[in-house]
């Protein structure tokens, strides 16, 4: 429920008896945004306990088709609720407390967790190195420093998509999470710059039929593609954003080609997607702003497993292992977005940092 703001008292300047003006009611949140959010976090923990089931054909075409669209979807995504950062210069001293803070903390917790279960030597140089899911804390950093600059341009999703283009040819794409920085750069770009309308679209009655039929469809040709039988293989490279054309074996040209199509697979199957999600309300929807806990703290857990070798246990790689796991995996992305955990690990999540900012003074 919004709670509205007191009414403020009339300037001493005002005549008595004028009512004064209230100030205006906080903007409620839109439920549809906040399922997007849930369920794209939900897939991000179900991707990455996939990744050690590629078993199968079946299993494999699967992947690639949720690796071909859920990180693209969770940037846009992202990008969408950073447009403040565009217009507002104020909005960048919650960068060090939101991003910057949590990576420190969560980085230290998961070199922890190699020390500890994966018997790795600790380093004091690994802390300074992105480990796991820490790419996209750094990502977000770059990505809304450089936020006013897309205001400026005419054709900002063009431009993006050109660096992107030109940075798989750099050196620095040898480092995964400059790589996916540049990569998946023209996604932010889109959700900070597209037109409200134009998302809308998406929540039509039809739209929703249609994004079934292309993600129904998309399974079956994943699969044929995956078998290599009549196209080549795509390259994990490409869905991943982790590696330059090079490092993939491709030329300038290739790679290029390469990194179109799977952006254009990426902005089809993320419409589908969004096209699917509920528009209203639902025991789910205040999940939708917890999707941080999701992303962070599932990484732990998924680690775990996998550090101590549960993940390989052949009884799990079969059909009905694999539906078990899947199963699991949302049951996990849902648990961490619950309130007690939200409680339990804010202090990490949503750490207590204001006090490293200077206070904020009004600009003249």
């Amino acid at each position: 429920m919004t709670e509205t703001l007191p009414q403020s008292r009339p300037p001493a300047d005002e005549p008595p008896g004028r009512p004064a003006e209230s100030a205006p009611p906080p903007r409620a949140r839109d439920a549809y945004f906040d399922n997007a959010k849930f369920f794209t976090a939900l897939l991000v923990v179900v991707g990455h306990v996939w990744a050690e089931f590629g078993d199968s054909d079946a299993a494999h075409a699967a992947y690639m088709v949720l690796y071909g669209f859920h990180m693209p979807v969770f940037v846009f995504i992202s990008g969408y609720f950073s447009r403040g950062f565009m217009r507002s210069t104020e909005k960048f001293r919650s960068i060090f407390p939101t991003l910057i803070v949590p990576y420190v903390i969560f980085i230290v917790l998961y070199r922890v967790q190699l020390v500890v279960i994966n018997d790795v030597d600790f380093r004091l140089s690994s802390l300074l190195r992105p480990h796991f899911l820490m790419w996209f804390l750094v990502a977000m950093v770059f990505w809304r420093l450089s936020a006013p600059l897309w205001g400026h341009l005419r054709h900002p999703v063009a431009v993006s998509l050109a660096l992107a283009l030109v940075a798989g040819t750099w050196a620095f794409t040898a480092d995964s999470t400059l790589s996916r920085t540049a990569g998946l750069l023209p996604f932010f770009v889109l959700g900070l710059t597209i037109e409200p309308r134009h998302v809308h679209v998406l929540r039509r009655g039809w739209a929703r039929w249609a994004g079934l039929g292309v993600l129904l469809a998309a399974l079956p040709i994943a699969y044929v593609w995956e078998r290599g039988t009549v196209v080549p293989k795509i390259n994990r490279g490409f869905v991943w954003w982790t590696l330059g054309y090079e490092d993939m074996g491709y030329s300038t040209l290739e790679g290029m080609g390469g990194r179109v199509l799977a952006t254009v697979l990426a902005l089809v199957l993320g419409a589908a997607f969004l096209a699917t999600i509920p528009r209203g309300r639902a025991w789910y929807t205040r999940m939708g702003t917890r999707t941080m806990y999701v992303y962070l703290l599932h990484g732990l857990v998924v680690k775990t497993f996998d550090y101590s070798g549960l993940l390989d246990r052949s009884v799990l790689h079969n059909p009905a292992g694999l539906v078990a796991v899947t199963l699991a995996a949302v049951a996990l992305g849902v648990a961490l977005a619950t309130e007690p955990v939200r409680r339990a690990t804010r202090w990490a999540v949503e750490p207590q940092a204001r006090w490293l900012l200077k206070p904020s003074h009004p600009r003249t």
